[in-house]
């Protein structure tokens, strides 16, 4: 198998690609995203949201009963 090799730089492997948290945080002081790049240039690969599950606590739609004519 062959190792990465960052286009900007010519880093190669997979130990110089590394990911940083963003600076903007949630209320509970987690990350937003992070951002995958390379660790000697510092080139960006791509930015992955951070993974949510929501709980189900949020508002509930609710649709009146149509009237029958």
């Amino acid at each position: 198998m062959t190792e990465p090799v960052c286009p900007q730089c010519g880093a190669t492997g997979v130990d110089q690609i590394v990911s940083t948290p963003s600076k903007e945080k949630s209320r509970r002081g987690e990350p937003w995203f992070f951002v995958a790049h390379c660790s000697q240039c510092g080139h960006i690969y791509n930015v992955f949201a951070r993974h949510v599950i929501a709980q189900g606590t949020g508002p509930t739609l609710v649709v009146p009963e149509r009237k029958k004519q």
